[in-house]
């Protein structure tokens, strides 16, 4: 603070002493002198805190409703499976997703496995009218593809998840002639 009360007096002196020197036709007044008087800044006392607990945390909605009007919370439901349930093995997979990176598809894989839906990832080159290796996001496994669809209809729907039914064979199958898996 005094270094910048020092600085903001020399550049006043400066200022006045360029004036004074331009030999303006005026009368010459002397120059003002600015006393400096330091400013000292005293903290400010501190005053203990009183010990107050944390308010309750209140959702949202409620803050608009009176305790008559209020909602219950509403808890998510689990994932209802259908009839049909995931197989160990089988030729026949639900394709949900495609992703550029790994982790944005291990993401996925991730949020389905929370919601106890078995997914893996397989990395193509190539796929469809897209270039460059991508992840496709595979649920399985299902042993007609009647299964798969009714699996996709009953489970991955409800939970926000579209596909399609893919042979498990095409995993790493991109556009032909541009995979080196052929």
């Amino acid at each position: 603070m005094k270094l910048h009360s020092a600085s903001l007096l020399g550049a006043i002196a400066l200022s006045c002493s360029l004036l004074s020197a331009c030999g303006s036709k005026e009368e010459e007044q002397p120059a003002p002198q600015v006393e400096a008087n330091p400013v000292v800044e005293q903290p400010a006392p501190v005053e203990a805190a009183p010990v107050q607990e944390e308010p309750a945390l209140v959702p949202i909605q409620s803050l608009n409703e009176t305790e008559e009007q209020a909602a219950p919370v509403e808890t998510p439901a689990p994932v209802s499976y259908s009839s049909v349930e995931q197989e160990s093995s089988g030729p026949f997979v639900i394709q949900v997703s495609i992703q550029a990176s790994r982790r944005a598809a291990n993401n996925v894989v991730s949020k389905l496995s929370d919601q106890g839906i078995k997914a893996y990832v397989a990395e193509v080159e190539n796929p469809g009218e897209l270039e460059g290796t991508f992840y496709r996001v595979r649920v399985g496994y299902f042993s007609s593809i009647a299964n798969a669809q009714q699996f996709g209809k009953e489970v991955l729907a409800p939970q926000g998840y579209a596909g399609w039914v893919d042979n498990r064979k095409n995993d790493r199958i991109g556009q032909p002639g541009m995979s080196e898996d052929m």
